[in-house]
């Protein structure tokens, strides 16, 4: 082949190198301008970027000396690429310099490399905290064996919708739940060798010690699926006679970030409530059976008081999630010391909070400081927020008075009790319209012959546009999807104070707040399966429910407390 044609092909080789730079810029500037530089019209861009790939081509061809058509091609493409540095210096700042924006490209494009290899291990990317994917142990690796196993557990939990995975250990091996709107279904037993494989590779993924096995451990990570979905997983460990239990929940900071509109008051209950937010005075009591949104409800609570204008603060066993601008104390005795709850109570209640959230009341010397700071006894007035294992308002009433030396203080340091449980809402998807027959409405004490617009789970398959029968989507097959509350929410008046310090019994108050027009919880209830957003199931099924124990443990916090 003669020289020149070698030459021709070199110049061409060139020319299209330089045409696939110039289109892979040109991707750049068009993911840059979508993330970054939003103020910018993409289309103009995208057009123009165009425009100098097919001006490029057109110089290659016409110009007769292939090197004077480079050197033109370069000025056309530099200033351009001048232009867009100018621009991206001008929006972002020092940080939008084309060679940092390079290397952030170059970056991603490892992280992508990243969780294509590990999507050959698992279903899911593993994060940690920068969003990074985690590098994860080659398949020879011990470690890779149990991560298969928690992955599969993850894929289960997300399918499902399950906030909590419990994997507690047996004789023969693990037992498995998944609890899913507050409902626990056991899954099959995973063999111990597996699971305990699994636990440590759940705890090298949270970033806790895999040496400890037996005191509490607490950590997080987050995962992606193929589809680009985050979910946040918290791992608490404990260890057992038995072995290392697990529990693995799912996105749970959203619980705690609820506000009090959000919790599923009616307008009457939530105007009572609001205004709370009008005063720092008094004692504010949740009454509910453990696992029935206590915690959730009295953070919200809490979050009516703004935290820069007053000072809150919290004393807790078991903080769940850390609030701007509230100051967080944790009860955490270690063993074989002498620590008491009412003690760290006392201290923090010397720092004079004008909002204190106090998680539990576990003996009577914590309630006898709680009437003293939240009553009319200090100069100061002051806003406590308690939770008691109480079956409803009037219970926790009477466990509150029973708990205090001083009834008529303890009477006279509440304004409210907000009682609750939680139901389960019908998926919008797949529920099943229905009238109740007669003596369903008879005992629901509603009008016999009211046509409602009333609702009931549906768990069999559903029929698709095709006529296909599927699983429905988004429930998975359960029939609900999500909970909400059912509220009763008793104000304590100046004339249910001067009845209790006179002897009142619970069934007078009781009188005396329905004069008021209190709502029951079993009322609030048959509303929402009135409107049907629950069915009369689920609030036969939670109003059943009783708290582990009616009164509280004089030698510390009860189980049904926590």
């Amino acid at each position: 082949m003669p020289f020149f044609d070698y030459l021709n092909l070199i110049e061409w080789v060139v020319a299209l190198a330089s045409l696939i730079g110039w289109l892979r810029f040109a991707t750049f500037m068009s993911e840059d301008i979508t993330q970054n530089l939003v103020d910018q019209p993409e289309i103009p861009w995208k057009l123009g970027s165009a425009g100098v790939a097919v001006v490029m081509l057109i110089v290659y061809i016409v110009m007769p000396n292939f090197w004077a058509g480079l050197a033109i091609n370069f000025v056309i493409t530099g200033t351009v690429v001048g232009l867009f540095w100018v621009l991206r210096v001008k929006t972002l700042g020092p940080s939008g310099h084309l060679f940092k924006g390079a290397i952030r490209s170059a970056t991603g494009m490892s992280h992508r490399f990243e969780e294509r290899k590990n999507a050959r291990q698992v279903q899911l990317t593993y994060l940690k905290h920068d969003n990074t994917p985690m590098l994860l142990p080659p398949p020879q690796d011990p470690l890779a064996a149990g991560l298969g196993t928690a992955d599969s557990l993850m894929i289960q939990a997300i399918e499902r919708r399950a906030e909590v995975v419990d994997l507690s250990p047996g004789h023969e091996g693990y037992a498995l739940s998944l609890i899913t709107d507050g409902i626990p279904a056991v899954q099959p037993s995973v063999d111990r060798v597996s699971a305990e494989a699994a636990i440590q590779a759940l705890k090298v993924l949270s970033g806790l010690s895999a040496e400890e096995r037996r005191r509490p451990q607490t950590g997080k990570f987050r995962s992606r699926d193929p589809e680009g979905n985050t979910t946040t997983w918290t791992v608490r460990t404990s260890g057992s006679t038995a072995g290392e239990k697990v529990l693995l929940s799912v996105n749970e900071q959203g619980r705690w970030d609820l506000k009090v509109d959000q919790l599923g008051m009616s307008a009457e209950q939530l105007a009572e409530v609001k205004k709370l937010t009008t005063d720092t005075k008094g004692l504010v009591l949740v009454a509910a059976p453990k696992g029935q949104g206590r915690t959730a409800t009295l953070y919200a609570l809490m979050r009516q008081h703004d935290a820069f204008t007053n000072s809150v603060q919290t004393v807790e066993t078991v903080p769940q999630t850390d609030i701007e601008g509230v100051t967080i104390n944790r009860f955490e005795p270690k063993p074989g010391s002498d620590a008491i709850f009412s003690k760290l109570v006392q201290s923090v209640m010397l720092k004079d909070p004008n909002v204190l959230l106090v998680s539990q009341v576990p003996d009577t010397p914590t309630a006898d400081l709680i009437t003293k700071y939240a009553g009319d006894t200090v100069a100061e007035p002051h806003r406590v927020l308690t939770a008691l294992p109480a079956t409803d308002a009037f219970a926790a009433l009477e466990m509150w008075l029973s708990m205090n030396a001083n009834k008529a203080n303890a009477a006279n340091a509440l304004r409210m009790i907000v009682a609750q449980r939680l139901v389960r809402i019908l998926c919008p998807t797949c529920k099943i319209p229905y009238q109740p027959d007669e003596a369903t409405m008879k005992r629901l004490n509603l009008p016999v012959g009211r046509n409602l617009q009333s609702f009931k789970a549906n768990t069999e398959p559903i029929v698709d546009k095709k006529g296909r029968t599927m699983i429905c989507p988004d429930c998975a097959g359960i029939g609900y999807r999500g909970r909400t509350g059912i509220f009763e929410v008793l104000a304590v008046t100046d004339e249910m104070k001067q009845a209790i310090n006179g002897g009142a019994n619970m069934n007078q108050v009781k009188l005396l707040a329905r004069k008021n027009n209190m709502m029951l919880l079993v009322e609030h209830g048959i509303r929402k399966f009135a409107a049907g957003i629950t069915t009369i199931h689920e609030v036969t099924r939670v109003m059943s429910e009783k708290p582990a124990s009616q009164a509280a443990n004089k030698s510390g916090a009860s189980e049904a407390q926590k």
